[in-house]
């Protein structure tokens, strides 16, 4: 326990530390106008760079399998969502390519309520109608703009063991308008490691699958190709 103490004090002072160091220039660029804050190379550089010592800082073992499945043009992620740990593990792989995060709305509440506001497109569920609008919105923001879209289409974090929950169809919409490659990434264990609530960072083995971009087929219907990811997902964790 003391052990477990003093390394979570130490991974808190040094992201502390990166916070300070990142934040000002950050502060910075989401304070630009839109035109230029999503694209700026210098604002993902140091993004990228905040992810990847964020995650070294933590001294939790991680593995990443199938990098070779990260495409070079602009595409939609989506991930299965367990943890606050899940931002940099997803974020790491974007290499400082422009990204943006599809985010639920009540975020926009909490202590990063102006970052979240302003680099992410918020997702309204109280109604399919607030929902829908939000998607509209997002696809605006990246349709025909070499953009990366990152999703968590569970809506939520659950800590119930490395389990799929039911995927909101988002992602399908945004995928059959733009026809850009849904690459699905596959967390395991980061509950183990930093569940919501929890101060202690627990050193645990954390794995990231990247799997190859699924693309809608000729005539396929919204609900097929939903469930052909989901059950990606799904025969990922059977094996694990």
């Amino acid at each position: 326990m003391i052990l477990k103490l003093l390394r979570t004090l130490l991974s808190y002072i040094l992201i502390g530390i990166l916070v300070l160091i990142i934040a000002i220039p950050c502060l910075i660029f989401i304070l630009l106008p839109a035109r230029w804050r999503y694209d700026n190379k210098l604002y993902f550089w140091m993004t990228s760079f905040f992810y990847k010592a964020a995650l070294f800082f933590s001294f939790v073992p991680i593995e990443y399998i199938g990098k070779e499945n990260l495409p070079k043009g602009p595409a939609i992620f989506v991930a299965n969502h367990q943890s606050a740990m899940d931002i940099p593990l997803i974020g790491s792989l974007m290499g400082g390519f422009p990204h943006i995060w599809l985010a639920w709305a009540k975020l926009k509440y909490y202590w990063v309520g102006i970052v979240i506001s302003r680099m992410t497109v918020l997702i309204d569920t109280t109604t399919p109608m607030k929902g829908m609008r939000s998607l509209v919105k997002a696809i605006k923001m990246f349709e025909g703009k070499k953009r990366h879209v990152i999703i968590f289409p569970e809506g939520s974090r659950f800590i119930d063991g490395n389990k799929i929950h039911d995927f909101f169809a988002g992602f399908v919409i945004i995928a059959k308008r733009t026809q850009r490659p849904v690459v699905p990434i596959l967390i395991l264990n980061a509950y183990k490691v930093y569940p919501p609530g929890s101060f202690f960072i627990n050193r645990y083995p954390v794995k990231v699958i990247i799997g190859k971009p699924f693309c809608f087929q000729e005539g396929e219907a919204d609900e097929v190709f939903k469930n052909r990811v989901t059950k990606w997902f799904v025969d990922k964790v059977s094996k694990e």
